[in-house]
């Protein structure tokens, strides 16, 4: 009976050997990547054996770590080194439509926002401009009459304010009402140019006929002389027909052969 419990004793401890052995051994398998890199890392085998197995000595990890690791350099400077993300690939299973759906949206995250609509009127939009007219009195007299117009801004001030003379008067506005202009219909103004503080204003042929005689020829230069040297940057200004310079203006003989100021009329 001795031997017999004897023996059961010793089975048992066999088996509880064998099976420690077994669960030692699957958790070698389960964790044999991390027990190899720590036995590697640790040299256990070289401290306490005084060599490394080589099976242990080439062991790589099957997972590189993506945390940044400190790396010092001759310097004594800690650098940090991360290896780039790799880009998730793109399922198989995802159709042509759900791939779409976010460049939609990034579409429209990229459009600007409309700006808030605000009735405060635009800062320095208008300009006021100084336009010669005429008035003619009960008697015949001619009058000259200089206005102030707003207008909008732009790049040729003086080109505008000349055509607006060309135009006439706005006799809807109360300070031109009672005017008019003696300047011929018709003309035109073909070019303009600003040298050492002279106007050079081309105008078409319909600028030398005048229906008004001596006082028409008169009042249509004193209006386009006034309204140009109302700039600062205009002192006189000088005549020009189809391009060409001419002495006299139609057939009354009015002077055009030299730059005309204000102290010609």
């Amino acid at each position: 009976m001795a031997d017999k419990g004897s023996k059961k004793k010793t089975g048992l401890t066999l088996a509880c050997i064998i099976l420690a052995v077994l669960v030692i051994f699957i958790i070698f398998l389960v964790k044999k990547d991390s027990i190899l890199t720590n036995l590697k890392e640790t040299r256990f085998f070289e401290r306490v054996f005084g060599s490394t197995p080589e099976f242990v000595e080439n062991h790589t990890p099957a997972e590189q770590s993506t945390i940044p690791l400190p790396v010092e350099d001759n310097a004594g400077e800690v650098t940090i080194k991360v290896e780039p993300a790799k880009p998730a690939k793109p399922q198989e299973n995802q159709t042509s439509k759900e791939t779409e759906k976010p460049a939609e949206k990034t579409e429209q995250a990229e459009k600007p926002e409309k700006p808030a609509e605000t009735t405060k009127p635009v800062q320095n939009a208008y300009m006021d401009v100084q336009l010669c007219f005429v008035e003619i009195d009960p008697e015949g007299s001619i009058n000259r009459k200089l206005i102030k117009r707003s207008v909008p801004k732009n790049d040729s001030p003086l080109t505008q304010a000349i055509k607006l003379v060309l135009q006439g008067p706005d006799t809807t506005k109360s300070a031109e009402k009672n005017c008019t202009s003696l300047i011929p219909p018709g003309v035109k103004l073909l070019g303009v140019k600003i040298s050492d503080g002279v106007a050079y204003l081309d105008f078409n042929d319909s600028f030398e006929i005048n229906t008004n005689g001596v006082e028409g020829y008169n009042a249509q230069l004193m209006q386009i002389v006034y309204t140009a040297t109302a700039f600062s940057t205009v002192n006189s200004v000088q005549f020009l027909i189809e391009g060409s310079k001419k002495e006299y203006l139609g057939s009354e003989g009015q002077w055009i052969g030299s730059p005309l100021s204000r102290n010609s009329f």
